[in-house]
């Protein structure tokens, strides 16, 4: 009696219990489009539409059309090619799911039990599991506003984790044969460390939804440069972008063409905005195709996370890595700020990759010659004023300076340790694969199977030509 009684009071007082959740799928559809009109309203401006590509046959792949993203209006030198608020992004900070953030913060941030606990210190790791569960979190919310992007994206996978036995084995000798292993530790990092996370302990996460989150942010995270006054102390992250429409904006390994994304508070009238901006750097017209950056992946590595190849990538093959005796952790160091001066910031510029002619990347022989110089007792401060030297593979027959004698000696040993990676890599990928596994692959009209064919073959040509240009070079 009583509750017949409350709910007709109810009733009559129109009340209705209190909750989050909409329960229904136009309830959602309804919450999803007051969130985009209210971004929309804070400055959401993508100055983008789609146009159909006629693409020709490459690596692999046959030819197709495929969707792309063009400008819809003229952009000017530093104007917004895109202007989206902040809050319009996935990341853990933004998060829409408050007892979460506060555990992750907690949990990786705080507390820092993923250094403690898994022994994991690597940023890219950290950051890594505060998107996953944010993804997770937001793709179980039946009122998600990001439903339709959410949608798009619920088949995403990682290329190299759908290979089959038999497939896995053409990834054996080359630069990417440890992907899997990659791929797999990173899935199940995201799987094992949730219990840590009382957030989930009513409904673990799965190990489906941990390849499903991986999938996204290796296949549609982008890297963000974080504001001006930030970028002395903090490196660029990698941020979901929920929005349907950039799920078609094309890759592209040069950073000369594809743009890249940066934090930014404008002021807009009286107010300031907190975006991500992406800004043309040169007067772009009407209808000119746009890219985002994937990240310094070379063709091999591209196709173990997204499954193509680019025809032209300034990312080499390979990934053997040559840390300097005189490299120091401590960006304050004496040595780092000299190692700064010829932009060697980092130890991917000690990284041994090559161009399928073979050439070396000219980052590791400027930033290997320079270690030699200091590690032997050779440099001087003078060598800042010789980087086209520097930058320069081959080397001259002759250098007609007074220090011939070192850049001579640092020429033959950056060869030899060439020439070495470069002859162990051929025979790898000659031990690896054996006839009848060449043959089933050359000729075969399955998909994967092509395309993993043309990874192996570009890798095959480029440590042969790396051979063959490393034996000419007299010294």
């Amino acid at each position: 009696m009583f509750r017949l009684c409350y709910a007709l009071l109810a009733l009559l007082c129109h009340c209705e219990p209190v909750s989050d959740s909409c329960g229904t799928e136009a309830c959602a559809a309804s919450k999803a489009k007051d969130f985009w009109a209210k971004i929309k309203s804070e400055g959401l401006q993508l100055n983008i539409r789609p146009k159909v590509f006629e693409e020709k046959s490459f690596g692999g792949l046959p030819a197709r059309n495929r969707t792309a993203m063009v400008l819809s209006d003229d952009v000017f030198y530093g104007r917004a090619i895109m202007k989206i608020p902040r809050q319009a992004l996935l990341t853990y900070e933004t998060g829409r799911k408050p007892k979460l953030k506060d555990q992750l913060t907690r949990f990786l941030f705080e507390e820092k039990k993923l250094q403690k606990s898994f022994n994991i210190t690597s940023e890219d790791y950290i950051h890594l599991l505060s998107l996953a569960y944010t993804l997770i979190a937001e793709r179980r919310d039946s009122d998600s506003v990001f439903v339709d992007w959410l949608k798009a994206t619920e088949n995403a996978t990682v290329f190299a984790l759908q290979l089959t036995h038999r497939q896995q084995r053409v990834l054996r000798g080359t630069t990417v044969e440890g992907a899997i292993e990659e791929m797999s530790s990173r899935r199940d990092l995201i799987w094992q460390t949730a219990s840590n996370l009382t957030f989930f302990k009513k409904k673990p996460v799965s190990m489906e939804e941990a390849s499903w989150a991986l999938a996204v942010i290796m296949r549609h995270a982008r890297v963000v440069h974080p504001y001006q006054d930030q970028r002395e102390t903090r490196d660029p992250r990698m941020y979901i972008f929920p929005l349907v429409e950039l799920l078609q904006v094309a890759l592209n390994p040069n950073p000369v063409v594809s743009i890249g994304f940066q934090e930014e508070i404008i002021i807009d009238g009286k107010r300031e905005e907190d975006v991500v901006l992406q800004i043309a750097r040169r007067d772009m017209p009407k209808g000119e195709e746009i890219f985002a950056w994937p990240g310094r992946l070379s063709n091999s590595e591209m196709i173990a996370r997204h499954g193509f190849s680019f025809r032209e990538n300034p990312v080499g093959i390979g990934r053997n890595l040559s840390q300097p005796p005189s490299w120091s952790d401590n960006k304050e160091s004496k040595g780092r700020k000299e190692y700064d001066l010829y932009n060697c910031s980092s130890l991917d510029d000690f990284e041994m990759r090559f161009s399928e002619r073979g050439v070396p990347a000219r980052s590791f022989i400027r930033c290997y010659r320079i270690s030699w110089f200091i590690s032997n007792g050779w440099y001087s401060p003078a060598l800042k004023n010789r980087m086209r030297e520097l930058n320069k593979w081959p080397p001259p027959e002759k250098y007609t300076k007074s220090d011939w004698l070192s850049w001579t000696q640092a020429d033959a040993e950056l060869n030899r340790v060439i020439l070495e990676y470069c002859q162990y890599m051929r025979q790898q990928l000659k031990d690896t694969m054996d006839a009848n596994t060449a043959e089933d692959f050359r000729h075969s009209k399955d998909p994967t199977d092509r395309v993993l064919w043309h990874m192996r073959s570009e890798e095959s040509r480029t440590f042969k030509n790396c051979v063959a240009m490393s034996k000419k070079i007299q010294l």
